[in-house]
This record gives C-alpha cells, structure tokens and sequence, in this order.
C-alpha cells in the first residue's frame, strides 16, 4: 500500500532536483553547476533568451519522460492518495524489497547494541536522527541572528539585536517583507479558490476526460519550476507584467494551483456525495450546496490548501528572479541579492523571521482548537 506513496514523493524530489540551483550556487563550485544555475545566467547576465530557451527545452524533456513513466508505472492518480484498484502483482515487487530491507536496517539495532540501542527501536531512532538533520540549519541560524559580529561565524561571538534592527527598519527590507506577505495573502486566497472549483470540476468529468485535465493542472507541480519561470519570463515580458506585484502573484498562482487541488481531491475522494444529493432534491443550487455542505464538510481540507499555498508563495524565488525585474523584490529575492552581493548576519535575522512567520502560520489551526476547547 505504501508504494504509491513512495513512488509520487520521489517522482516530487526529483523533480525539484532537477530544477534546483540555490544550494549549489550558494556552496558549490564551478564543477558543481547545474542546468537551472546555467538557464539563470544566460537570461540575467547573457541575457541569451534562445540559449535558456533550448536548456529550459531539455529540462522539461527530462521531466516530461520522468513523468511518463511514473504514470506507466504506478498511476497519475497516485499523487492525489489514491491507488489502483487491481494493481499487478510484479508492478510493486521492488517496492516491496525495498521496503522490507529499509525495516530490517532500522530494526537491526533494537536489543542488539547497548543500552541505548535496547530502549529506543531502530525505527524511532531513524526518525529522530532524520528530524535531527533537518533542523540542523535552523539550530545554526539562531544564535548566528544574535551575534555582535559583522561577519558570518559560528560560534557566535558576543549577542547584540543590531540585526533584526537592521532588518525591521530598513526601507529595502520593509517593502520586500510587505510585498511577500500581501502577494502570498493574495496568491493564497485565488489559488485555493481557483483549486477548489478545478477539483470540483473534475468529480463532474467523465472519466475519459479525467486524466488529462488533472494532468494538465499540475503541469506546474511536474514540471521543473525554472522552466515555468523561463516561460512566464516571455509571456510577461510581451504583456508588460515584469515588474509588477500582478505578475508575481499570477506566478505563485500558477505554482500553488497544484498543490490545491492534490489538497481537495483527496479530500473529495473521502467526501460522502450523499449528502449533496440529498440538498440537492430538496432544491439547494450549486452554490447553496457548496457553501453550507462541501465547503463546511471539508475545511480541514480548504485550511490545509490555504496554508500550503500561502508558504509557497512566502517562499518562493525561482519566480521571484524572473518576474520581479529587479524592481519588485519579494522577501527572498531580496535575500538572493543580498547574498550574492554582501553576506552578513541580517541574512540570520531574516531566516529567522522567515521561520517564525511559517512556524506560527502552521501552529494556528492547532492553537485556535485548544484555544476553542478552553
């Protein structure tokens, strides 16, 4: 039951792989450089648009062919929770092996490696270690936000708020923080509605339709996220939207539209129809339905969608880049800048604030239900 699953997050890691160029322009080398680094180059600094056109072209090539064969494989259905009816016995045999040799490594150690290794299952400790790893930068970012240094160093030296002084009263810092949250409040808000109806849309399809459409609305999820930069790069450039607060928010539209409507099919997929039908013979219009049945039967669903795209949106800088024109920084494009051209502790601060505002944004709805309960 898990192989979909698995399959769907590697098809979504490498994807994001594929297209991913922060990381290595930050700590890598010139052998390290990636096609995504390259296709920024040849618009920002060659300004080139054929040659990141053609690098653009491979990249959704790959993507495309990746994507071919997970739906050969496992099913474009998957990516929403559901599985195949009558999968084929061979189809998870290496999914399975898989699977069972990763529980053997995890549960090696348990009873079998000292008094640590009896008291916590292999599982857990994998679990926690993988918890440990990822929140490594963060632990290091903290107290870097408070030193009294104008250098990156670690182990801070002295504590002082100049930074988050620097940052909260900066003009530049200011506008850029303001522009993200208004357009991730905004791209929030259209994307979810605009999810909604898509995934409502598809329950009403026939079912040979189905497919392509739900193929078609996360396009933008599949396919590496500098390429739909690149495309929305020439579209905006001809429409006059580059450097606008407008063209930013139809981006991170575009990239959260996905994420929605995986979010609310597989929320439709749980919801009992009945009801609706029910409304429906004593006279409710579509509207009247939405509002008082599916909306309320599903906001867990519709708060979940609201959250993960206003964080993509709050975090997003591929688009950022290309759309922005250099005029209209968001958050972390202006971050992006300041790293290229001077890195200091205000980059902690901002990381920082970026954490927290996440953090506070995904502890809400659980902070609003104990509050309630109180």
């Amino acid at each position: 039951m898990a192989g979909p699953g698995i399959a769907a997050a590697g098809l979504l890691v490498f994807i994001t792989s594929l297209g991913f160029f922060i990381l290595p322009a930050l700590l890598g080398t010139p052998k390290e450089t990636m096609v995504a680094q390259l296709v920024i180059s040849a618009i920002n600094d060659l300004f080139n648009l054929p040659y990141a056109a053609a690098l653009s072209t491979i990249l959704l090539i790959f993507a495309v062919a990746v994507f071919m064969l997970y739906d050969k494989l496992v099913g474009l259905s998957s990516l929403s929770g559901e599985t195949r009816s009558a999968p084929k016995r061979n189809s998870s045999t290496f999914v399975t092996t898989a699977l069972i040799a990763i529980g053997r490594v995890c549960g090696a150690g348990y009873g079998a490696g000292g008094p640590a290794l009896t008291r916590v299952k292999g599982l857990k400790l994998y679990s926690v270690l993988t918890v440990a790893l990822l929140s490594l930068p963060i632990i290091v970012v903290f107290p870097i936000a408070f030193t009294n240094s104008p250098f990156l160093s670690f182990p801070p030296q002295g504590f002082s708020l100049r930074w988050f002084d620097a940052f909260l009263f900066s003009p530049v810092w200011q506008s850029s923080f303001l522009r993200s949250f208004g357009v991730a409040i905004v791209t929030a808000l259209a994307s979810t509605a605009l999810g909604i109806g898509a995934a409502l849309a598809l329950t009403r399809l026939p079912a040979r339709w189905t497919k392509p459409v739900f193929a078609f609305l996360l396009a933008p999820l599949i396919v590496p996220r500098i390429v739909v930069a690149v495309g929305l790069f020439y579209l905006f450039s001809r429409m006059g939207l580059v450097g606008t607060d407008l063209g930013l928010t139809i981006g991170h539209t575009v990239l959260a539209i996905p994420y929605v409507v995986v979010t609310m099919a597989a929320a439709l997929k749980r919801f009992d129809w009945r009801l609706d039908d029910a409304a429906k013979i004593l006279g409710a219009s579509a509207f009247a339905r939405l509002r008082t049945i599916q909306l309320p039967m599903m906001i867990g669903s519709v708060a979940a969608a609201l959250q993960m795209a206003f964080i993509i949106s709050f975090d997003e800088l591929t688009i950022a880049i290309f759309v922005s024109g250099g005029m209209k920084n968001t958050l972390p494009k202006q971050m992006w800048d300041d790293m290229i051209l001077q890195v200091n502790p205000t980059l902690a601060a901002v990381s920082l604030v970026m954490v927290i505002v996440i953090a506070l944004l995904v502890l809400a709805p659980s902070l609003y239900k104990t509050f309630r309960r109180r």
